[in-house]
């Protein structure tokens, strides 16, 4: 083993060395070197091609003669003008793999080597192009685009900026030995390019691109030309592209997905905005204050979110989850370095003069050729139309009741809508129309816009009409009005829940919780956990004692937390991926802008999710059904979906399950008179409240629809969770859970769901 490390030692000594030795041993001095050299190590290789060099130079200073190989010699012999052939041209050795390698010099190495470029390139464009000097800035990508410079010649110099060393994990996609694991990128890439062309100028920074050095990287023994840029940090992007158009230099970046090139001409437009205008908001004097999370939505801004590929998208999901990083493919960066090279050639030789971002996306240039069907909603993901006018008041008379009811003023009565309206609904879809006639308040429940694949059965409908029903008695009693809610219509299975009666009573006491329902809320925000009284909890479970065998468990020890919290997560992961669950989540329920949230007024708007800019970023991506397909059906991935439900979980003081006494649609109408009563007895304490119900419902599908709309990985990922769930919880086995929510103490939120304006859901 001794003998092992002391190799490697010395291994490591050499590490450092990307430049070769030169010997033009006609040169007394340097023929002694070169002889010490080669009798001091005898496992230097020697290569000795001289011969074959000479030939094709001889050819191609002959172009038009057909020579016959037996004519060489004679033709060699002159061309040497009686040098020795041995001491013609140079030596060159490449300390780092101990081989000794006899060229033709520079100049006649060069026209050899950039022979076969003619008259793609002439030699009057090579002799440009040699001037000039470029440098890259990140050497995965920038590996194969720095190989292809060279061996194009594109340029004369260059000068490769990468902290990184090579990992084994970085072998499918640069080009190198085993042997070369632990070593410089930067050393790696000089090396390839000294093997190619030792005559090439190369110069390195391993410490990447810093403050400290960005001005020898720029304009050390002479400005560069043009700056690649293919690095991963967005602090080096952006400070790079500064310099760079403060030094008029333009630039070119890979991103490696759809070749997509972005070129950047500040050496034509030296006020253009950096990255086309998509970094604004960041300067250099901003962004290094920025966390890793904080930059995610300017990078995906930068790179285009919506343009990068399926697989890419899926796999961004998917980081530190299944995968350590994104992707990237040999075939891709193989791509990026011929693109980005031709373009650094034209640019060079004033053939292209524009600024943009271009797409050479092969497996869309390159594939089938039928033609691409538009998605299609499926039939089943279309909900029933929606109750008109007419219809609710051909059912409201279709009641009859012996109840005596009041009428009330209009004024009143909006009131109670305006109430009723501010009830919780899931995701925000507001599954109720209200109709005033006859003196009665009648409920409707509209199926069009609470249709989903969570809602089975309606349940989650029905518990936001419950609520809307509990806010109503509540502010009834504000107004001195007693309520009779005759729930009979909700058994004839038609869209009517309920029908509300009103009696007069001057001197009743009004609900403390009646100002409590416009300050309602559903709060996301995380805050440090925090113990809460017992007495609390107590009070929580007594609010709703009497409510029809409505029933509170509080779970608050941290290990059972941790358990329920992962069943939620879980839960939460697999709504998301399923196609329907994703289409109502993503396509029906968020509200992506200001614009979109003020014009739908319904559903849920990102800014009230209570996430960071980057985790809004990463929903974005995951918008595309695409991508989560992929996800789904072949990574079977999608654990990224849990985070925010874990964080939310374990931020909570408790998690709270409201129960009723078993199953039916009518349970959980009544359950949601529960929920609202114990959200609100929650927040007028000051304790925030946020549900985190996808489990009961899918439950509920599980037990008492027989799993419809599962396929057998949904239906046996849901038998595990249930069975968790019921090994958790035994005592509620013979209970139906009806809603689960989180309670803690953390900042309101400060924007709150939109409602729809009262005459799109009330006729009076």
């Amino acid at each position: 083993m001794d003998i092992i490390r002391a190799r490697a030692k010395s291994a490591r000594v050499n590490s450092n060395i990307f430049r070769p030795d030169f010997f033009r041993i006609y040169n007394t001095q340097e023929r002694k070197n070169f002889e010490e050299l080669l009798s001091s190590d005898e496992t230097i290789l020697v290569h000795d091609e001289i011969v074959g060099q000479l030939k094709e130079l001889i050819k191609s200073l002959n172009p038009s003669v057909k020579i016959k190989e037996d004519q060489y010699p004679a033709l060699i012999e002159k061309h040497l003008a009686g040098k020795n052939i041995d001491q013609y041209g140079v030596w060159v050795y490449y300390p780092w793999s101990k081989k000794m390698v006899h060229l033709l010099d520079e100049e006649e190495f060069v026209e050899i080597r950039t022979n076969r470029n003619r008259y793609k390139i002439t030699r009057e464009e090579q002799a440009i192009l040699k001037e000039k000097k470029i440098g890259i800035v990140g050497l995965s990508v920038g590996q194969s685009i720095a190989l292809t410079l060279a061996m194009e010649r594109t340029c004369g110099e260059l000068r490769l900026a990468d902290f990184d060393t090579a990992e084994l994990s970085n072998l499918n996609r640069i080009r190198t030995g085993v042997e070369n694991l632990g070593i410089n990128k930067t050393i790696i890439a000089a090396r390839e390019i000294a093997e190619i062309d030792p005559f090439i100028k190369i110069s390195i920074f391993n410490d990447g691109l810093t403050s400290d050095n960005i001005d020898s990287f720029f304009e050390g023994d002479g400005k560069i030309d043009l700056l690649v840029e293919v690095c991963d940090g967005l602090d080096i992007k952006i400070v790079s592209r500064f310099k760079a158009r403060e030094l008029r230099i333009p630039v070119v970046m890979d991103t490696n997905d759809r070749g997509m090139l972005d070129v950047e001409r500040f050496d034509l437009e030296p006020e253009r905005p950096i990255m086309h205008g998509l970094a604004e908001g960041l300067d250099p004097e901003n962004i290094k204050d920025l966390s890793n999370e904080e930059k995610i939505p300017y990078i995906l801004k930068m790179v285009g979110a919506e343009s990068i590929s399926t697989r890419l998208k899926a796999s961004m999901i998917e980081v530190e989850q299944s995968i350590n990083t994104w992707p990237q493919l040999a075939s891709s960066v193989t791509l990026g370095g011929a693109v980005t090279t031709d373009v650094c050639r034209r640019i060079f030789l004033d053939q292209y003069h524009e600024s943009g971002r271009y797409y050479i996306d092969i497996e869309n240039l390159v594939g089938n050729k039928k033609e691409k069907k538009p998605r299609q909603i499926p039939v089943d993901y279309l909900p029933p139309s929606a109750i008109e006018k007419a219809e609710l008041i051909r059912i409201a008379e279709q009641y009859s009741s012996t109840e005596f009811s009041e009428e009330i003023l209009k004024e009143e009565i909006e009131q109670l809508v305006n109430a009723a309206v501010l009830a919780p609904s899931g995701g925000n879809c507001q599954p109720w129309k209200f109709l005033y006639k006859q003196s009665k308040l009648f409920v409707f429940h509209d199926l069009n816009v609470s249709y989903s694949f969570l809602d089975f059965k309606s349940l989650g409908a029905y518990v936001a009409l419950g609520a809307a029903i509990e806010n109503i008695d509540h502010k009834a009693s504000e107004l001195n009005l007693g309520c009779h809610v005759d729930y009979s219509p909700f058994e004839k299975e038609n869209p009517l829940v309920a029908v509300v009666h009103f009696t007069r009573k001057p001197n009743l006491v009004p609900s403390p919780l009646s100002p409590v329902i416009s300050l309602r809320l559903t709060n996301r925000n995380i805050a440090q956990r925090e113990i809460l009284d017992q007495q609390f909890y107590s009070d929580l479970k007594k609010s709703i004692a009497d409510y029809n065998g409505a029933a509170l468990d509080i779970v608050d020890d941290w290990t059972q937390m941790q358990e329920l919290g992962d069943i939620l997560a879980t839960t939460e992961k697999l709504v998301l991926i399923h196609p329907r669950g994703h289409f109502d989540s993503f396509k029906k329920e968020l509200r992506w802008s200001e614009e979109e949230n003020q014009e739908k007024q319904d559903g849920i708007d990102v800014a009230t999710l209570g996430i960071s800019k980057g985790e809004v970023a990463a929903l974005r991506i995951a918008n595309d059904s695409e991508a989560i397909g992929f996800v789904r059906d072949t990574i079977v991935g999608g654990n990224a979906f849990k985070k925010m439900a874990q964080k939310a979980v374990a931020a909570s003081s408790a998690l709270g399950i409201i129960t009723m006494p078993s199953f039916s649609e009518k349970g959980f109408l009544l359950g949601g008179r529960a929920v609202e009563r114990v959200w609100l007895e929650a927040n007028m304490q000051g304790v925030s409240y946020q549900p985190i119900s996808q489990f009961t419902f899918l439950l509920a599908r599980l037990m008492h629809g027989n799993g419809e709309g599962f396929n057998d990985f949904y239906r046996n990922e849901f038998t595990s969770l249930k069975k968790r769930f019921f090994n958790l919880l035994p005592h509620l086995e013979n209970r139906q859970p009806v809603f689960i929510f989180r309670l803690c103490k953390a900042e309101a939120p400060q924007i709150k769901a939109l409602r729809k304006p009262l005459d799109s859901v009330f006729i009076y």
